[in-house]
């Protein structure tokens, strides 16, 4: 959609409620003038809160605005003191007032206080570093400058093998959002990671950006259900100033328009054309771009060529936001210095050379329109160096002939029933695997599955199925499982409960079916994280001994699930659950078991965390209206979503006990609780 059908689908969906809508950070008078038409007047007490920095913009907006206080000297030193040495606030007396020195220079900045203990927790036993930063500190004295030294302070204290891996943040635009996934795989192919000890490439960056987060230089942006970062990001500040010091040392140039790029390494290309032209670059020589990342909106390509001179030793192609409609640019299969490549096309790429690329370590491949599926060569996996492949699902996939070591990833690997068993034996280092399934298989079909002792992470995925059968064996060191579409019945579960390792469960689109799941006693004993989405799940017989150590629940469209086991109360160890679109009964049980686990808390050390309970959509408001129509499990996935319809409580006989009576209780219920806590 374009902005103005944006603005129209808010003001619709605004339109007759009571709202809250908070802009933050507003520069400028003229965004708020384009806006405010979005937002309808509904005489109910609608309010819209802004933040801005601009005195003028804030006088415009109201007529007596806030103004928010500088937060005190004290304020600081307690953030400081706090981050650096611990909750204990303990600080050393030989720092304690070189650290009030370098507080005071912070010019009354949380984000600045924030950069520097992050900086300085690194280097507690250096008093060198200290003086160094508070003499850098010292009278400077506009925000932009005091943000820049304190990011270039960082830069040059950073360990050597993190400071290329924190300064290629800027070749993401402002704001991004970041897949950690993908950020370890570009750092692997520049080659910013080392092998470390016994642990693979993956594992190593995985530690790097944990460093980076621990200093305060990257922000996490999203986690997993298991608790794992997803994505990240870095303040918008923090990202200006490594962009501009990246272009003026000729490492970075950011193509906006129609402008040549400057000689440079990386190239972030944020526009809405085809960037990659021979005008555009003409004036680079061959030695000089090693890397070619493209985020613009909407950038289509027909048959525009691709590779020119200077592009010859390339080692990073990134295309997976450019849709193209006419095949590659076949010339794509002569950067044989490539180890990063990511293609987004509805075409076949059957006759695609990608047997050309000796180099490739991480390879992407998607279809920008669902209904497109590809035709991939079936020997891609056969690639000396590949560690990673990530291809449509539905894309014909075979295992090699020979044993390949590297291969760490694969996504996904389609199993139909006219094939041969696959031997998983050929890739012993796979950790992490993704299997589409068509057609009926037999038990044993994926058997050999025993013997990838390493991998972590499976997912199942069914197409064009009767009935699914779990595979004879799992790989024993599983710790992650995902199932989709399979249609199981729960007695089923009982194979996956005794999986000795396994941590994290996602039952999704009806991976489970049937009215009850009982649980066998011993069941999930190491199980940290469960997702159930899409399920016509009514009753849940658990209790705290089949999940002990669980942290994490998340219920999503269970449309007929009523109530969380109450015995999950005793779960020590459970500390978040999530629950979207779901009957408001289930989240008044979520509630109780929350005020319960509490209540056991008082008076005790809290090295349990308190259960929280978060409610996502607004169809989890209380009370609910919506009752979920029964539907055949052969049903698409667009069908189990949009046939459940919405009915007024009155209209089901069982809703509505005591009607008005019961809602009322409800809401003061869980009002209560809320302020209980």
């Amino acid at each position: 959609m374009d902005y103005v059908q944006i603005g129209k689908q808010l003001y619709k969906s605004l339109m007759g409620k009571k709202y809250l809508i908070f802009l933050d950070d507003i520069w400028d008078i003229v965004p708020w003038i384009v806006i405010q038409e979005y937002f309808p007047e509904n005489l109910n007490g609608s309010q819209i809160l802004v933040t801005t920095r601009s005195k003028e913009v804030a006088e415009e907006l109201s007529a007596n605005p806030y103004n928010v206080k500088h937060q005190t000297l004290e304020d600081h030193w307690e953030l400081f003191s706090r981050k650096v040495f611990g909750q204990s606030h303990c600080v050393p007396s030989e720092y304690e007032k070189i650290g009030k020195r370098i507080v005071r220079g912070c010019g009354g900045l949380p984000l600045v206080v924030v950069l520097i203990s992050g900086l300085l927790m690194t280097t507690k036993g250096s008093l060198e570093i200290w003086r160094d930063v508070a003499r850098t500190l010292d009278g400077v004295g506009i925000y932009d400058d005091r943000i820049s030294k304190i990011v270039s302070l960082s830069y040059k204290y950073l360990p050597s093998h993190l400071k290329a891996c924190f300064y290629y943040f800027c070749v993401f635009p402002e704001d991004s959002e970041i897949s950690v996934k993908k950020l370890i795989n570009l750092w692997v192919a520049e080659g910013f990671i080392k092998q470390h000890n016994n642990m693979s490439l993956e594992e190593v960056g995985e530690s790097y950006l944990h460093d980076l987060i621990n200093r305060s230089l990257v922000q996490i942006n999203e986690l997993s259900i298991d608790g794992k970062v997803k994505s990240c990001n870095i303040h918008d500040r923090v990202h200006e100033v490594c962009v501009r010091q990246a272009i003026d040392g000729n490492t970075l140039w950011i193509i906006k328009d129609y402008y040549a790029p400057k000689a440079c390494h990386w190239l972030s290309c944020q526009t809405s054309h085809w960037p990659i032209t021979r005008a555009s670059y003409g004036n680079c020589g061959p030695n000089e771009i090693h890397s070619v990342l493209c985020f613009g909106k909407d950038v289509y390509h027909s048959k525009c060529r691709l590779v020119y001179p200077c592009l010859k030793l390339l080692r990073v192609l990134d295309l997976s936001l450019v849709k193209c409609s006419q095949g590659m640019p076949h010339e794509i299969t002569d950067l044989v210095h490539l180890r990063y490549l990511a293609l987004n096309t509805i075409v076949s790429l059957y006759e695609f050379r990608f047997f050309k690329l000796k180099n490739l370590v991480t390879l992407i491949v998607t279809s920008w329109m669902e209904k497109c599926h590809l035709q991939l060569p079936c020997d891609i996996l056969d690639l000396p160096q590949l560690r990673y492949l990530h291809v449509d699902k539905r894309c014909s996939q075979f295992l090699p002939c020979l044993v390949k070591n590297d291969l760490q990833t694969l996504y996904w690997l389609k199993v139909a029933s006219s094939d041969k068993k696959p031997n998983f034996r050929i890739v012993p280092n796979l950790m992490e695997l993704g299997i589409y399934i068509e057609g009926q298989l037999a038990p044993s079909h994926l058997g050999s599955l025993v013997h990838l002792h390493l991998l972590e992470k499976l997912k199942f995925e069914v197409g064009r199925v009767e009935r699914f059968c779990l595979p004879t064996g799992f790989p024993p060191n599983l710790k992650k499982l995902t199932l989709c579409y399979t249609y199981l019945p729960w007695k089923e579960m009982d194979t996956i409960g005794k999986l000795p390792h396994l941590e994290v469960l996602k039952l999704k689109d009806f991976a489970f079916c049937g009215p009850t799941w009982e649980l066998s006693e011993h069941d999930f004993q190491e199980l940290k994280a469960l997702l159930i989405s899409r399920s016509n799940l009514k009753h849940w017989n658990a209790s705290s001994i089949n999940f002990p150590v669980l942290e994490r629940l998340v219920l999503s469209y269970c449309w007929e699930l009523k109530q969380v086991p109450i015995n999950f109360a005793k779960i020590t160890t459970l500390n978040l659950i999530v629950l979207e679109c779901c009957y408001s009964s289930l989240v008044t049980s979520a509630m109780q078991i929350s005020s319960a686990k509490s209540k056991a808390l008082k008076g005790k050390a809290k090295a349990n965390c308190p259960l929280r309970v978060r409610k996502v959509g607004t169809k989890v408001e209380l009370p609910i209206i919506e009752s979920y129509e029964e539907e055949s499990v052969e049903s698409s996935e667009e069908n189990s979503v949009e046939t459940s319809k919405e009915e007024s409580v009155g209209s089901s006989k069982e809703e509505s006990i005591s009607g008005f009576h019961l809602i009322l209780t409800i809401q003061l219920f869980v009002l209560c609780v809320f302020l209980l806590q």
